[in-house]
């Protein structure tokens, strides 16, 4: 096992909503801006396209994994999941929801929907609302998605997605208030742990990953449950 620094793809620049090193146009990467303009000519915006892309996610759900939006104003495409990429991620889901159950807060799987104020909207695979997030929350009827990131944070990298891209996605869990984020890759057998304030960390072919300190005592054994699954 292996811990190092690593360099990423640059962040996005505003002329071109394309993470470097993703082909654009892809099947997975949609220029929704276009779309986003009429909806917002016609008053749909803010918690109104909250609700409205909730309502594409259900609709389509039968035909792909989950819809997401960029700031950048691409629609991310998820393909539903082969029995490996759902089994790894029920399995992560659960066993953070055993851990929480001890710990307290709340575990998330994948279809909790994220709102951040630079418009991007995700739904990691799994995440973790801290005790102190939740106690802070006031829900309303107004409210459709989270415009806070949890504590922590994960995605497990499928064979349709772009590691700039997640890459991408895993910097603005950070930036909007995650403590901690991983970023699973099985098909490289890696895993980059995120941190506010400093560079990520790559982990080549690990067989635990351990949440410490941030969250005590979660210890996930990534190379067993993910890696060898594949």
């Amino acid at each position: 096992m292996v811990a190092k620094p690593t360099t990423e793809t640059p962040a996005v620049s505003a002329k071109n909503m394309w993470v470097d090193g993703d082909p654009a146009p892809s099947p997975v990467h949609l220029d929704f801006r276009p779309v986003l303009k009429v909806l917002a000519e016609a008053g749909i915006d803010g918690v109104k396209l909250d609700q409205w892309l909730i309502g594409l996610n259900e609709a389509n759900r039968d035909l792909v994994g989950k819809l997401e939006l960029t700031c950048e104003g691409a629609l991310l495409i998820s393909p539903m999941q082969s029995k490996y990429g759902s089994r790894s991620e029920a399995i992560f889901a659960g066993e953070l929801y055993l851990w929480a159950e001890q710990h307290g807060g709340e575990a998330h799987g994948a279809r909790l929907g994220l709102h951040f104020p630079n418009g991007a909207r995700y739904a990691p695979d799994a995440a973790w609302l801290s005790p102190e997030q939740l106690a802070a929350y006031t829900p309303s009827e107004e409210t459709w998605l989270l415009d806070f990131c949890p504590f922590f944070v994960v995605e497990i990298m499928s064979r349709n997605d772009s590691i700039a891209s997640a890459q991408q996605k895993m910097r603005d869990y950070v930036d909007h208030g995650a403590t901690l984020g991983w970023l699973i890759d099985p098909y490289r057998r890696r895993v980059h742990i995120y941190r506010p304030n400093s560079d990520p960390v790559v982990i080549d072919d690990p067989e635990v990953v351990s949440g410490d300190p941030d969250l005590p005592g979660f210890n996930f054994n990534v190379r067993e449950r993910i890696f060898d699954a594949q």
